[in-house]
């Protein structure tokens, strides 16, 4: 059975709207997405985090390396690739 993870990014948007824009229109568009969630500084609006839950780690690794991943940072206006953390929830230390 396949473990969920977790895929986290947190970079600069240069213009949130477009990038916003262009997530929403494909986050239906990659299999083995649970669940995506985005936040915004509270600092500065062109600050994100996003969130990503995946099915298995083999799952994160395909759709990092899938060159679908590197349009989608190109048409929300992304010139690099965002540092990237991967990982597994190991324990739960909510109250």
């Amino acid at each position: 059975m396949s473990v969920p993870c977790r895929l986290a990014m947190i970079h600069s948007v240069p213009d949130y709207e477009r990038w916003a824009a262009t997530v929403s229109e494909v986050r239906g568009h990659f299999p083995g997405l649970i669940r995506m969630t985005v936040h915004r500084s509270v600092d500065d609006p062109n600050e994100v985090m996003v969130e990503l839950e995946l099915e298995s780690v083999d799952v994160a690794r395909g759709l990092m390396q899938h060159p679908a991943f590197r349009e989608v940072l190109d048409r929300a206006g992304i010139d690099f690739y965002p540092p990237v953390f991967l990982g597994q929830q190991i324990d739960d230390l909510s109250v």
